[in-house]
């Protein structure tokens, strides 16, 4: 069987999201922008687990499948606004 999986980032370490770089002007502005990409995650979450999506958190991110086709996903994706790079795989049972 088919199926997809679409990952949502979180956050990373600091090194990764402030690239060395420390200030109180860059942690705040890391802060607003940590804070609506989170909030934007929020109602990504909500579309694709209202659309039959499972997910589970993974270390930097939130994983989501579906039991449907590649082309498929992107059209769901696409309908609900939601922006995410798609995968596919092929269960092994």
């Amino acid at each position: 069987m088919k199926f997809v999986e679409v990952q949502l980032f979180l956050f990373g370490k600091p090194e990764w999201e402030f690239n060395g770089k420390f200030t109180p002007k860059i942690i705040k502005a890391k802060g607003d922008e940590i804070k609506e990409r989170l909030y934007k995650i929020a109602e990504d979450l909500k579309k694709l687990t209202d659309n039959g999506w499972d997910y589970e958190p993974t270390l930097y991110d939130i994983t989501f499948t579906k039991n449907i086709p590649k082309s498929t996903a992107e059209k769901e994706l696409k309908k609900l606004g939601v922006q995410a790079e798609i995968t596919l795989f092929e269960d092994e049972e």
